[in-house]
């Protein structure tokens, strides 16, 4: 019996794959549970058209995040932060903080993907984007006392 994966299934496959069962497998355990629904062309070609869809919209993530680390390569950020004695920071600079930064010159950022240790002090430092696996920029950021 061929049945499309609704959910994976250890030892059988993962969600959207289209696998050879047995009988009894598929109609009593597979389908009345959810896990798996019986394979027909009609669901099939749905099937592929979604992950068709799924691939272009990968594809076209991984070319917005490309075009957003050649933008922010290089290019220096000033930040104003409220200091005490001997250019300490009151409280920290955090990924967040900077993610507000970003957004305010216009680029769109999760802060989950700014990588930094929090800044206490004031001077210039490098901030690390890792966006995909690849795919990381590298820009300056600039604190300095309100």
């Amino acid at each position: 019996m061929r049945v499309i994966l609704l959910q994976d299934v250890r030892g059988s496959g993962k969600k959207g794959d289209v696998v050879e069962v047995k009988d009894g497998y598929g109609r009593n355990y597979l389908i009345p549970k959810g896990l798996a629904a019986e394979a027909t062309k009609a669901r099939e070609l749905e099937i592929q058209q979604q992950q068709a869809r799924a691939v272009a919209q990968h594809n076209k993530e991984m070319d917005q995040y490309r075009t957003l680390a050649r933008e922010l390569k290089g290019q220096t950020f000033v930040m104003r932060a409220k200091t005490g004695d001997q250019g300490r920071l009151f409280g920290a600079i955090t990924n967040s903080d900077v993610a507000a930064v970003l957004q305010n010159r216009g680029y769109k950022m999760d802060r989950k993907k700014i990588e930094m240790e929090p800044i206490r002090h004031l001077g210039t430092y490098t901030v690390r984007c890792h966006f995909y696996q690849d795919i990381v920029a590298e820009f300056e950021l600039h604190v300095m006392a309100e």
